[in-house]
């Protein structure tokens, strides 16, 4: 499984309607509206590279308003289940 981070902008009047679009396609588990630089980020969750190039270059194109999309891969995942566990490594 792969997972990616993909932040999104939109042109202005189509704000409202390009998130519950992202919602909509097969990949994209969450969507965020967020402050800053972009409008959106989209949690991307896909069997492999060839499913992340098919969403990015396939079905995002069916999306009216969005201007730009930086696509960031996941390499390694850390929680705080993770963390505790990485500390408890022999301690008795």
């Amino acid at each position: 499984m792969l997972t990616a981070f993909m932040l999104i902008t939109c042109e202005r009047q189509a704000l409202a309607e390009v998130g519950p679009r992202l919602a909509g396609i097969e990949g994209i588990t969450e969507v965020y509206t967020t402050t800053g630089s972009v409008d959106y980020i989209a949690i991307v969750r896909v069997k492999d590279m060839e499913g992340l190039s098919e969403l990015v270059t396939g079905r995002l194109r069916d999306v009216p308003g969005i201007v730009r999309t930086d696509t960031h891969v996941a390499m390694r995942s850390y929680s705080e289940t993770d963390i505790e566990a990485a500390f408890q490594i022999g301690v008795d």
